[in-house]
């Protein structure tokens, strides 16, 4: 009996730690997009400023798991169809006035001509949050796609999850199969 409760125990340590959540891709067709979230996310029509424009229409899908919100903003560009990098720039600097910059990156989605560049930064705000975003404009939209990992109640403790980076694809022909 000891034996057998030792095994299933050593097993249980072998397979490591189980996430509370399991990641499932989102698809969003007429947004020309899919990410992943740990939770199914919520949608709601907002307006994004910039120096730019102002009022520009998005749409937020936002999900919270183990103090981190995921969001990803979908900003429409497509009345400004010269300016994504000024967007995708302006965004980029106002993100990293909100703290120190811990990390910079420049990931890219699909490789060769189909290449999506983007830039990630990880950024401590001075609210006590800790944010990884990573921005991409592609087919007239400004995609901003946020991990915020939020201070524990009643402290600055800043311990990071498991997991708090989101794999975002842009299918190049439209299609997700």
């Amino acid at each position: 009996m000891r034996t057998s409760a030792f095994i299933v125990f050593a097993l249980f340590l072998a397979a490591g730690p189980v996430s509370a959540s399991s990641w499932e891709e989102y698809a969003y067709l007429d947004q020309g997009v899919a990410i992943q979230f740990p939770a199914k996310p919520q949608a709601k029509k907002s307006t994004y400023d910039s120096i730019f424009a102002k009022g520009l229409p998005a749409m937020v899908y936002a999900a919270e798991d183990d103090h981190v919100l995921y969001r990803l903003t979908v900003i429409d560009l497509t009345n400004h169809p010269d300016m994504g990098a000024n967007f995708l720039n302006e965004a980029g600097y106002a993100l990293m006035r909100e703290g120190d910059v811990l990390f910079t990156d420049f990931p890219r989605v699909y490789q060769d001509a189909r290449s999506i560049y983007g830039v990630t930064l990880v950024v401590d705000r001075t609210d006590g949050s800790r944010v990884r975003s990573s921005l991409y404009y592609h087919k007239g939209r400004l995609y901003i796609a946020d991990a915020v990992v939020l201070p524990a109640r009643g402290d600055k403790d800043m311990s990071t999850p498991s997991r708090y980076d989101q794999t975002i694809r842009f299918p190049p022909d439209g299609r997700f199969d």
